[in-house]
């Protein structure tokens, strides 16, 4: 019996609807499909593992661009005052739909009410551990601020909430990321990278 490849494995293993997704292209457009492969180390294969056991192997990304230009981005506990700063992401719970975990989850870690304006990029995640690799998949989205006070709602997962603007993020955070031996940061790095590319070449 031939293995399935990873690709596939994600496609039958994480709990993404196939029509509610197609739906999602409908109002937010077509992403681009990316696939990346990261060494995990045993902390971050932990965490992972312990979503899976949960039922869930996604989460959804979404950069909230303000008025400004600027991005609101967040950072966790586990890496407070290192100078890494991520877009905030999220999985849904079982029977909630991806936009309404997408709403949920910025309002939890942003205190933003935010609405999704682009469906950007498609990601397929391969997390490579020590016994085995576990299929990822992030569904990444450019998001715009309807209102609320920026700040942690969810102050357990969340450490602090900031804003920075694009050459921020690209530059010195992306940077700190790949330096920083995390398989979770260099597959964000790449992430990132894309996601900007994909709004240049889509001019939003």
């Amino acid at each position: 019996m031939h293995p399935i490849p990873a690709l596939l494995t994600a496609r039958l293993l994480n709990d993404i609807n196939d029509n509610e997704l197609a739906t999602l292209k409908e109002k937010y457009g077509e992403p681009v499909v990316h696939k990346f492969t990261a060494d995990f180390r045993e902390f971050e294969c932990a965490l992972v593992k312990r979503t899976e056991s949960k039922g869930r192997l996604h989460d959804i990304t979404c950069f909230i661009r303000r008025d400004d230009g600027n991005f609101v981005v967040i950072q966790k506990p586990q890496y407070a005052r290192t100078g890494i700063y991520r877009a905030p992401s999220g999985g849904a719970t079982p029977g909630e739909s991806l936009e309404d975990a997408a709403i949920r989850e910025m309002y939890e870690e942003t205190g933003l009410t935010i609405r999704l304006t682009h469906f950007v990029l498609d990601m397929y995640l391969d997390v490579v551990c020590k016994d085995r690799t576990i299929p990822w998949r992030s569904l990444v989205f450019l998001a715009e601020p309807l209102d609320g006070e920026m700040k942690p709602v969810d102050t357990r997962e969340i450490f602090d909430v900031t804003v920075m603007p694009r050459e921020q993020l690209l530059g010195e955070v992306s940077t700190l990321m790949d330096d920083s031996g995390w398989g979770g940061f260099k597959y964000r790095a790449f992430l990132t990278r894309e996601f900007f590319k994909r709004v240049d070449e889509l001019n939003i």
